[in-house]
């Protein structure tokens, strides 16, 4: 067989050279994507950790405060004489003022981080979720015996479900949302369903992107940091999907 010439023999070696670089930048990049997931993750990570703090600190530390407050006050109350009526309102109105605060206090402690998702895990949080919506039904379909989730894995689907249920408050006008979890062996899947007016998804995706919308974008970007997956359905007039896959293989812990 007549060999190659010399120009033929050049062109592969610089078709080998170029294959070469080809290799070493993918790798390069690969590993760079690596490196900012797990940078997102750590700074999610903290976030979700300065949330639990200050959470712990409005509920345990400002939220006693107040409680201390109003028992002062009533004990106060309770020493003025029969004829100091108008000393009694200005007490009465002071409690209540007090009373306000630390209900407004015990909501923005909830909604920072809730306590119940740290003492008792996904499940129990889920219900609390559930309940506090007003003006829809919400139901849940959950697996006899949840799977073994790390603490991220649970603050995600807990962030991710805390969203759907306010993006269908406030644009579907949704009369029924239903969230269901299905394990399947080393994955997890979760639906958040709601029959209200749907929308187009790649205008809903925009809207989010101008800081205009749902946050579609951040939720996807938020299960991408965990190897998942989010699909978004949704026709207009027929409802809206929120639909997560979720490999467990760095499950940590049983859910109680």
């Amino acid at each position: 067989m007549e060999a190659d010439s010399p120009a033929v023999q050049a062109l592969n070696r610089r078709i080998d050279e170029l294959m070469r670089q080809h290799a070493a930048l993918l790798t390069h990049l690969q590993q760079d994507q690596r490196r900012t997931r797990h940078l997102a993750r750590s700074v999610w990570r903290i976030e979700e950790e300065a949330r639990r703090r200050i959470a712990r600190e409005l509920h345990d530390g400002v939220g006693q405060n107040l409680v201390a407050l109003m028992r002062q006050l009533d004990a106060i109350a309770s020493r003025l004489p029969q004829a100091a009526g108008e000393g009694r309102t200005g007490l009465r109105r002071a409690r209540d003022l007090v009373q306000t605060t630390l209900d407004d206090t015990r909501s923005l402690s909830r909604l920072l981080r809730p306590q119940i998702l740290d003492d008792l895990g996904l499940e129990a949080a889920l219900r609390w979720l559930a309940r506090s919506v007003d003006g829809v039904q919400v139901e849940l379909s959950l697996p006899a015996k949840m799977p073994a989730l790390d603490d991220e894995i649970s603050t995600l689907l807990f962030r991710v479900t805390q969203e759907a249920l306010s993006n269908a408050l406030r644009h579907s006008g949704a009369s029924r949302i239903v969230i269901g979890i299905r394990p399947s062996g080393q994955s997890l899947r979760m639906d958040i369903r709601d029959d209200g007016r749907g929308c187009d998804i790649a205008v809903a995706l925009a809207a989010g992107r101008d800081s205009q919308g749902s946050g579609l974008g951040g939720m996807r970007d938020r299960v991408d940091l965990f190897d998942g997956k989010l699909d978004l359905q949704s026709v207009p007039g027929k409802g809206f999907n929120v639909c997560i896959e979720l490999p467990l293989h760095n499950a940590a812990r049983s859910q109680p």
